[in-house]
This record gives structure tokens, sequence and C-alpha cells, in this order.
């Protein structure tokens, strides 16, 4: 009779805990239908305190990756600068945070010097030289209907008016945004919020990248120790080794274009001054930013310095033109591989796509970053084929035969002509 009651009250016992389960299955079911009907009929709201979040979260971080962008660029001016002041006096050799530190500053100096130039000087060239070209579009646009009527005038075959058509729809675009480009210059200038907020932010990017370089050695080792706490010690080194060749590609690739590109804008503003041709300090930085993109950039920047002076002067243009090809077959030929020392290993088919792929996807942007991320896609590709490469074949090397083989063919080939 015991041995039925303990089998009874254990049966109870586990048909107590299976309702139990069977309710807590329940409610979290209830909890779970409850909660999606009410994000379902407040998506609208959530969306928008979700975009609102997104849009602090971008606030507070773009000080931080400013002043990373700005860091991992000034890095290796920072490291030759360091290199200098130490070959010059054992006292920098001795006292390396002193070193770094006046290092940094001469960094900093030239930046801000820079961009002080450019607010006071460059800014304002650049603004006048726009609303003179806007304004005096439509007399350049006229002169030049009369130049081609004139020439085409002495030719029978072929009818003028029909060619100033052509003509002037090509250059109804340009008309009409150049008729809006002082309102637009105007408005952007006025803009003293979006102004002052970019400001604040980039102060803060440069007080951040000030204690990233200073610090760089000691972050890299907090960095380095809590990858080794949290992943295996060989895991982690291919994560240190695989991220230095990321940042040899991307640096090498970034400064070695930055400086091919400050000194072709610098010879081209020299050559257009020298030539008298219009607006040579516009054409020159349209020439040197659009050189920072692989083969289409000389191209591109071509297009509107060519564009802008035979408006102008037709004569005048193709001697510019001549100037440009000149300067592109010295950058492609010379200067080029002299700074970049073919730095990225990429065929030009690869390059190509890269513009291609990286300008579709994000633009100007794209079109310039697109090369060293598929210079980084092919390296470690590469090595990923030739690891399962070896570990396939670790002995008989098939293309190795082949190779033999081909060899052979030939011998053989050689003996039966000369029997």
């Amino acid at each position: 009779m015991r041995k039925f009651d303990i089998f009874r009250r254990s049966n109870r016992n586990d048909q107590d805990k299976l309702l139990a389960k069977i309710s807590v299955y329940l409610f979290l079911v209830a909890a779970a239908l409850i909660l999606f009907e009410k994000i379902i009929g407040n998506l609208t709201g959530i969306g928008s305190s979700i975009a609102t979040m997104s849009s602090y979260l971008k606030a507070l971080a773009a000080p931080f990756l400013m002043g990373f962008a700005i860091a991992y660029v000034m890095n290796p001016f920072m490291n030759f600068f360091e290199r200098v002041l130490k070959k010059n006096g054992k006292y920098f050799e001795q006292h390396q945070k002193q070193t770094r530190t006046l290092a940094i500053l001469i960094n900093y100096t030239i930046i801000i010097g820079g961009t002080i130039w450019i607010i006071i000087y460059l800014v304002p060239e650049i603004k006048d030289s726009i609303i003179s070209f806007a304004t005096n579009i439509t007399t350049y646009s006229q002169t030049m209907n009369m130049r081609i009527q004139n020439l085409f005038d002495q030719i029978t075959f072929i009818d003028s008016e029909d060619v100033n058509n052509v003509i002037n729809r090509i250059l109804k675009p340009l008309q009409n945004a150049s008729e809006h480009a002082p309102e637009v210059i105007e408005t952007i200038a006025g803009n003293i919020y979006e102004f002052g907020r970019v400001t604040f932010q980039f102060i803060m990017a440069i007080f951040i990248s000030f204690y990233m370089l200073y610090d760089k050695e000691r972050f890299g080792k907090k960095f380095r120790k809590g990858l080794y706490a949290f992943s295996t010690k060989e895991k982690a080194e291919r994560f240190f080794s695989n991220a230095n060749c990321v940042h040899h590609i991307f640096q090498d690739f970034i400064v070695g274009k930055a400086i091919d590109s400050l000194i072709i804008g610098i010879l081209a503003f020299i050559g257009l001054t020298f030539m008298q041709a219009p607006f040579p300090l516009i054409l020159s930085l349209i020439i040197g930013v659009t050189n920072m993109i692989p083969y289409f950039g000389p191209f591109i920047g071509a297009i509107p310095a060519l564009c802008i002076t035979l408006l102008i002067d037709p004569v005048l243009a193709i001697w510019v033109g001549i100037f440009i090809l000149i300067l592109q077959q010295f950058d492609g030929n010379f200067l080029g591989p002299k700074i970049l020392s073919n730095s990225l290993d990429l065929s030009p088919l690869w390059i190509i796509l890269a513009v291609l792929v990286g300008g579709a996807v994000m633009g100007p942007l794209g079109m310039f970053i697109g090369v060293p991320i598929f210079a980084t896609i092919k390296t470690f590709g590469g090595e990923y084929i030739n690891r399962r490469y070896e570990k396939k074949y670790p002995v008989n090397d098939p293309m190795h035969l082949s190779e033999i083989s081909d060899t052979e063919n030939i011998d053989t080939e050689k003996k039966d002509e000369i029997s």
C-alpha cells in the first residue's frame, strides 16, 4: 500500500511539473505574440527611434573615426620626423616621449598651417573663379558659337546652324547648373550651424588623433593582450599578420597616391599659369584630386579642363590638352612608379575592375579605395589557394610535373630535329 502511495505521489509530481512547463510555455508564447503585435503596430515609432539613436551614435563616433583617420595618415610622417630627430641629436634618442611629442607637433603645424592657408587663400579664390565662370558662361558660349559659325561657313557641305544646335544642347546642362552656382555657394557659406558642427568635430578629432599617435604602442599592446586572452595563440598571430598586411597595402597606396596627386596638382598649376590658361587654380585642383583615382582619374580630370578652356580659347585648349597628356605620361611612367613602387601588385585588368566595382558601389570614394580593397582580397585569396594546393599536393606537384613534361617534350622535339 505504501509503495502504491509513493508511486501515486511521484506520478502526481510529474504531472504537476508537466503542467508547470506547459503553463510557462503558454505564457511565453502569449507574451511573444503580444510583443510582436505591439512591434507591428508601432513600426513607424520604432523606426524613428532607431534612426534617432543611430544619428546620435554617428555624431558620437564621428570625432573618433576622424581622429583615427588623421592618426592613420599622419603615422608615417610622424615616424619620418622621429627618425630625422634621432639622427640629429643624442637628446632625442634618450628622450622618446619628447621626441614623439615634437614629431606630432611638427605634423600638426604643417596640417594646421595648410588648413589656414586653404581657408584664407584657396577657398576665396575658388569661390571667385566659380562665380566668374558661372556669370560669364553665356558670353563664352556665344563667342564659341560665333567662331564655329565662321569656321563652318567656309565649309559648304556642313551647316553651321546644325553644329551650333548640337553644341548648345551639350552645353545646356552646364549653363543651367552655372546659373544657380552663386546661390548654391552662398547657401553653403551661410550654413553656419553645419560648419560649426563639422569644425567642432574636426577639432576634437585632432586631439583624439594626438593621443592615438602618442600612445599607439600602449594601445597596440592592450589590444594584442586582449586578443591573446580571448583566442588561441595561432589565431591571434594569424590575425596580426593579416592586419599588418592590410595596413601596409592601404598605407602605401593612400599615402603614395596622395603625394603623387599633390605633386601632379602643383605641376599642373605651374604649367597652366605659365600657359595663361583660364582659371588655373580650379583646373589644377580638379586634375590633382581626380588623379587619386587610378587609370580613369587623369581622363576624368582632363575633360573639365579641356571643356572650360575650349569655351574661352579653342586654340589654347589644344595646348592645354597636349600639356595634360605630357603630364599624365610623366606621372604614369616615371613619378607614379617611383612613389608607389608597384606596392599593390595588381595587373591593369584588376585595377580597372576595382575602379568600376568600387565606383558602382560607393561612388568616387569607392573608385579610390576599391583598388586597395581588391589588392587585399587578391593577396588573401592567393595565400588561401596556395595553402590548399600545397595541402592537396604535398609531394606530386602536377604543375611542376607539367612543366617538366613540357621541357622534356621540347628536348625530344629538338632531338628529333637534329636526327
